[in-house]
């Protein structure tokens, strides 16, 4: 079976680069000649926005709800949205490291600033070129104009937490339209050319991670991710070539994705990496020496604490797929073997609601920032539990400050009699 599978991904590799070879390599020149004409049209299309009064306007909500309308997770239909858009705006919200630049812009712009000194100040902020692209899809789309585009998505779920605008239905004029969308074709052909021409870089890469227990073309799918995220990164006027930049951004994508789905149990990627490396050390040791080295020798050999190998060691497991066949010779399953159940039972949920609404009464004594912690890390507010990244953005603070009110809000739970009788209730004292 596994003589087969190889077989099937050695394939996949052999046509991915029979077609990849119909995009031959860019010299260093081409290369240039393609990502001038990218950032051009970048360019072009803040001249475009400034220019134009509904761009303006855009810019001025867009600049406006940085500071005051944070995104909050819990309105948006993915968490992907979510995580699109933090990626590109987090610099310019309330907390963010152009967060002054971001404010000064929008003054500016309230201020009918002129056209010069309005276009500094965008190209001041420094904004990635998916952002700028983004930004003009949506004003586009505001138009009625169709425009593919997975950041205008973001920021179309975004602007249905903006308060409500007056001015907000302004159309773009009929000239500005057609030229943001002639620098939208220019976009993203430059993008697409800088991505085609290299996509045996991630045939290459995704092969050299085979067999660690994912699918071979959905390694190809991730690292094309990347490598379209590098592409639209890159920059010329730095003096590298784009093939350098672009192989961190693959392997990256690969490496993340291998780590988030390859095992039954998903650790950290950090985690991971360390477990990897004991191990390593560990074959390598008794390759070399013919025997198993001691906890103390592969901790020195991995440059980490005794304490922290043996960690690290007790989080391989031998667990068992549940598709895996019952017998070498069984079509059947694991999971068809099964019995059903155990099913809940019928005043579970009842018992659910009332455990909540005891939790939220309790509440009452902790400070509104610690409560807000709290019902959104559990998901206590009837969404789901948010992370502390997504509550620190939610709130403009950092991880850091979330997780000392998270710590600080459980202290203070955990003294109410209240709460512990009912976790005693709920046979749930261990938690606390």
């Amino acid at each position: 079976m596994n003589y087969s599978v190889a077989e099937t991904d050695d394939k996949d590799l052999e046509r991915l680069f029979a077609e990849a070879r119909k995009y031959p390599l860019l010299s260093a020149e081409q290369e240039a000649e393609i990502d001038g004409r990218k950032w051009a049209a970048v360019h072009e299309l803040e001249r475009l926005m400034i220019q134009d009064a509904a761009g303006r306007l855009f810019l001025l909500r867009w600049s406006k709800n940085c500071g005051e309308t944070p995104p909050d997770v819990s309105r948006f239909r993915s968490r992907d949205l979510h995580f699109i858009l933090r990626r590109e705006v987090t610099d310019y919200l309330a907390a963010g490291k152009s967060a002054r630049a971001a404010r000064a812009f929008c003054d500016a712009l309230n201020a009918k600033a002129s056209t010069a000194e309005s276009l500094a100040l965008l190209r001041a902020l420094n904004l990635p070129a998916s952002l700028v692209v983004g930004l003009v899809a949506t004003l586009l789309r505001n138009n009625g104009v169709d425009a593919a585009c997975s950041v205008a998505d973001a920021l179309q779920q975004w602007q249905q937490q903006w308060p409500e605008d007056r001015g907000a239905n302004r159309r773009v004029a009929n000239t500005h339209q057609m030229a943001m969308t002639a620098m939208l074709e220019q976009y993203n052909d430059a993008r697409d050319t800088l991505t085609m021409h290299n996509l045996r870089l991630v045939y290459s890469i995704a092969g050299r991670n085979r067999g660690k227990g994912v699918n071979f073309l959905d390694m190809v799918q991730e690292g094309t991710l990347g490598l379209i995220r590098a592409a639209e990164k890159f920059e010329h006027s730095k003096g590298f070539r784009f093939s350098t930049y672009c192989f961190n951004w693959i392997t990256q994508s690969i490496r993340r994705y291998v780590g988030d789905t390859a095992g039954l149990v998903r650790y950290p990627t950090h985690v991971q990496e360390q477990v990897n490396k004991i191990y390593r050390e560990r074959l390598e040791t008794v390759a070399r020496t013919g025997s198993e080295p001691s906890e103390a020798e592969l901790a020195e050999a991995a440059g980490l604490s005794l304490e922290k190998t043996r960690g690290l060691m007790q989080l391989r497991n031998l667990g068992i797929s549940l598709d895996a066949p019952q017998y070498d010779d069984d079509d059947g399953s694991l999971l068809d073997a099964l019995p059903g159940g155990p099913f809940q039972h019928t005043t579970q949920a009842a018992e659910a609601e009332s455990l909540q609404r005891c939790l939220l009464t309790e509440m009452n004594c902790l400070e509104p920032a610690e409560r807000e912690v709290v019902i959104a890390r559990w998901g206590l507010h009837n969404g789901p539990a948010l992370s502390r990244a997504e509550i620190a953005d939610r709130m403009s603070v950092s991880r850091e400050w979330v997780r000392q009110l998270e710590s600080s809000a459980l202290k203070k739970l955990k003294e109410s009699n209240t709460i512990q009788s009912a976790y005693q209730d709920y046979g749930n004292v261990s938690a606390w």
